[in-house]
């Protein structure tokens, strides 16, 4: 029995401030203007200087503290007491949480905050339960976000989420996906039908058999032989599960708790050995875990139920990384049978080292997924198979893993269709699993899934919406269903959607949302990317066009924001005339072409010297260059809304992505250019 030693987590220096005030914050869900990671900006007022760095640090051991990303957490201090902090945060409530709490921790004195330090965290986990994603989902969420494959979170306080873009997207619900059938979940919902076609398909089951009344539980239970196990039919998480029942009074009350937790109960052979939890993803067994029993040990003095809520519910598994749920101890019905087992109450009081059993399945800590046996993991891919799930939890009871299962008389007794990881991915003991990571990988198995072609464009406004809805069509013409968005609206396929309920999603993200999307167009200038930040971490070709009249600090923050955004491979289409976008063009991971009329700017020339691509006009005609290789097309014969830099970004940005040229003439025909 693992018995836990709590410690108190703690912060080691403190400091104080009088007062300091959030003026607004704003809140980033993808990339931004501070980074490519979702960020709350806050504007405080009534901040001294030397207080900056020491919010900073309590921002950081906060986050740290309940397990949360800190890879972006600054302050940008200004004059008179005025300035910005920066924090990672994947919610706006989440963010403001934490802010609040550390502007509180720093307005205390020393003795005050260590006393008020674990109520902090409580209130930062309570908007992380409330507000966030549970684990198994955001570790899939954040290893799809590893590969610049966005994750959108499709209900506000769901954990149904969308990965990847457009018609490439896959979507999971925990550890649910697109491919986990229908049919498939229903079976595994219901353990008397899975038992069967795990027995038809020649692997170990424990016999059994469905109890109409707590009578014929103990019926079924002297037939079969003690010890049994009494479930519900259509439990999880070891709700309702009671083991190793031996006499009639046990099985009949462990038949009435069963019954709260489900439509049926099922009264099983009893398997000797210990509870684990195999993952299978795809064909593979990618992480195994070992149950213990929980239990607590008396110390002469505290009633059970103090013990537990000293031992456990104050621990830091409870109170930090969530791995042991906290035990409500006059509602767990489960734990005060088991108690009663041991002729015990909550308000009894246990001698000094008396160990008290509380629960003796559904506590997995013990990673060993390493030492899993091929025969064990053969049996648990083969009933992923047979049930028909993609995704599926094994439960078993071996009396070692690492040995074949029929030689040791091991059972399969569960199959789970939405299985929790966090076992995995917070083992008490052993290795943490990349679970995340396998998943993602399962859903989009090579590189370049779960991705369509994205083009971002930077310009003002009217500018952006006509070489958008140009690059569209020349994408149509290539087979492609086009989104487009542009400001606040939203056009598949040249025609321009109706506007969704507010609040909504941005145009951006609601065209890499689209089903039915195959390569997008986005469009934005630069107040909206101050506003919206960026639907895409990456995008395979940029086209930047400055503004002018903005804040020179602002506009070079986004400039170096869309640069970064392209993809290596990528290409990136820029019009000199900018002083800070010409500097930072050498921040591109992708392929620069600079573009103007004029063959002669020293910018083209400079560029073209060192081999590099470039587009301007000469003799009537566009023409594209690579090195000393030129590459001539058409202008648009009639005067219309077009002037020469759209143009030539609309020609560079298809010939630097090897579109089909010929589709630029039949575009040409039906335009025209305003020689500015």
């Amino acid at each position: 029995m693992r018995v836990l030693n709590p410690s108190v987590p703690h912060i080691e220096k403190v400091h104080n401030c009088q007062q300091a005030y959030v003026l607004r914050t704003r809140h980033w869900t993808g990339n931004n203007l501070w980074s490519p990671h979702p960020v709350l900006e806050a504007q405080l007022l009534d901040m001294e200087p030397p207080l900056w760095p020491q919010l900073e640090e309590l921002l950081h051991a906060l986050l740290q503290a309940v397990a949360l990303p800190d890879r972006v957490c600054e302050g940008h201090p200004q004059s008179n007491g005025r300035g910005t902090i920066v924090l990672e945060a994947s919610e706006a409530a989440l963010g403001r949480c934490v802010l609040q709490q550390a502007l509180e921790l720093l307005a205390l004195s020393a003795t005050q905050r260590a006393v008020e330090w674990a109520a902090a965290l409580a209130r930062i986990r309570f908007v992380i339960d409330e507000e966030c994603l549970g684990p198994s989902t955001a570790c899939i969420a954040n290893a799809a976000l590893q590969r610049y494959l966005p994750a959108y979170r499709l209900f506000p306080k769901g954990n149904l989420v969308q990965l990847g873009m457009g018609a490439a997207q896959q979507r999971i619900w925990t550890a649910e996906s697109d491919q986990t059938g229908a049919i498939a979940q229903d079976i595994a919902s219901d353990k008397a039908l899975t038992k069967r076609l795990l027995a038809n398909a020649g692997i170990p089951t424990p016999q059994g058999d469905l109890a109409a009344s707590p009578a014929q539980a103990w019926q079924i239970a002297q037939r079969l032989g003690v010890p049994v196990v009494v479930k519900p039919l259509d439990g999880n998480r070891a709700r309702g599960v009671s083991l190793d029942l031996v006499d009639q009074a046990s099985i009949e009350a462990a038949w009435q708790l069963a019954k709260r937790e489900g439509t049926q109960v099922l009264v099983e052979r009893c398997i000797r050995g210990h509870e684990h939890r195999v993952l299978v993803v795809g064909h593979q067994v990618v992480a195994a875990t070992r149950g213990e029993t929980l239990g607590v040990v008396g110390d002469g003095q505290s009633t059970v139920a103090e013990l537990v809520e000293a031992q456990i519910n104050q621990h830091p598994r409870c109170l930090v990384d969530m791995t042991l749920e906290r035990i409500e101890l006059s509602q767990n019905a489960k734990i005060l049978v088991e108690l009663q087992r041991q002729q015990l109450q909550p308000e009894s009081v246990p001698a000094a080292g008396q160990e008290v059993l509380l629960l003796r399945t559904g506590n997995l800590t013990v990673d060993c997924t390493d030492e899993v046996h091929p025969d064990v993991a053969h049996h648990a891919i083969m009933a992923a198979r047979t049930i028909g799930l993609d995704i599926a939890g094994i439960d078993m009871v071996l009396q070692d893993i690492r040995q074949p299962m029929l030689e040791q008389g091991g059972a399969i007794v569960e199959v789970n269709a939405g299985p929790s990881l966090l076992m995995h991915l917070y083992p008490v003991h052993g290795q943490p699993r990349a679970v995340g990571e396998a998943i993602c990988t399962h859903l989009f198995p090579h590189p370049a899934d779960g991705r369509i072609p994205v083009t971002g464009i930077l310009a003002e406004a009217d500018t952006g919406l006509r070489i958008a809805q140009t690059l569209a069509v020349w994408q149509q013409a290539q087979g492609h269903t086009t989104g487009v968005a542009s400001g606040d609206a939203m056009y598949l396929q040249a025609q321009r959607m109706l506007p969704p309920a507010s609040p909504a999603p941005s145009a951006g993200q609601r065209v890499l949302m689209h089903c039915a999307v195959t390569a997008a167009v986005i469009a934005q200038d630069l107040d909206t990317a101050v506003q919206d930040g960026w639907a895409y971490a990456q995008c395979d070709l940029a086209i930047i066009q400055p503004e002018s009249g903005t804040d020179a600090a602002v506009q070079r923050r986004v400039l170096a924001a869309q640069l970064r955004s392209v993809r290596p491979g990528g290409t990136a289409v820029l019009t000199p005339g900018d002083a800070a976008l010409e500097d930072l063009a050498l921040t591109c991971p992708g392929r620069v072409v600079w573009v103007h009329p004029d063959e002669q700017h020293p910018v083209l020339q400079s560029h073209r010297r060192q081999q590099g691509s470039v587009a301007f006009i000469r003799d009537g005609q566009v023409v594209c260059a690579d090195g000393a290789t030129e590459t001539r097309l058409p202008l648009p014969p009639q005067q219309a809304h077009w002037d020469l830099y759209a143009w030539l970004g609309v020609a560079a940005a298809g010939w630097a992505q090897q579109w089909p040229l010929p589709v630029l003439d039949v575009i040409a025909q039906q335009s025209g250019v305003d020689k500015r």
